[in-house]
């Protein structure tokens, strides 16, 4: 069964931000997380984040230099941030998101 996904206010923010190519790449990647969370597919690499387990980043292959920040709760893939490389997780420390 397929999850369904929950973006956060800021992370719609940050998907706002993006350029439409971006967008388009993160809508794939995020169909495809829906059936397999914590694998990597076509177009998009994922990673389990080593300051929290219970959360992961994506990286897209096209756009290397944005991620995404999400986690699992149940049925529910929670989509918390979007954004460039340079500064991301300093970002989310600062939004009490992750700790260090």
């Amino acid at each position: 069964m397929p999850l369904r996904y929950v973006p956060h206010e800021r992370a719609k923010e940050g998907f706002a931000k993006l350029p439409p190519a971006v967008r388009e790449e993160f809508l794939y990647a995020i169909r495809g997380l829906l059936y397999q969370p914590f694998r990597s597919g076509p177009g998009y690499w994922v990673k389990a984040l080593s300051d929290h387990p219970r959360l992961w980043r994506l990286r897209l292959t096209t756009f290397r230099r944005v991620r995404m920040y999400y986690g699992i709760d149940g049925n529910v893939l929670k989509i918390y941030g979007f954004g460039p490389r340079e500064g991301f997780y300093a970002r989310l420390r600062q939004t009490g998101r992750i700790r260090r």
